[in-house]
């Protein structure tokens, strides 16, 4: 990670054509604007709380199978029917 330190109205440029420039400096918050071709995708992430960390294959190999709704109505009736 590549830590600047600007002051607002200075400018971050970035590949020759994407330009970032510090709008407004406040106590708990930086706004910027960000000027770059449109085919550029520019994507924000707000982190708001604790990391969630993705499901893999092998996390979900750990997880316990849920149980169908149907079958458990079923074993139910079948039960039910053994014992009358």
């Amino acid at each position: 990670m590549l830590i600047i330190s600007r002051k607002k109205d200075e400018k971050i440029i970035v590949a020759d054509d994407i330009e970032i420039t510090i709008l407004e400096v406040g106590r708990n918050r930086v706004r910027f604007g960000i000027k770059a071709p449109k085919d550029v995708a520019i994507q924000t992430r707000l982190k708001t709380g604790p990391e969630v960390k993705p499901q893999t294959e092998s996390s979900e190999a750990l997880e316990a199978p849920k149980p169908d709704i149907l079958t458990m109505g079923m074993s139910a009736v079948a039960n039910t029917l053994k014992t009358s």
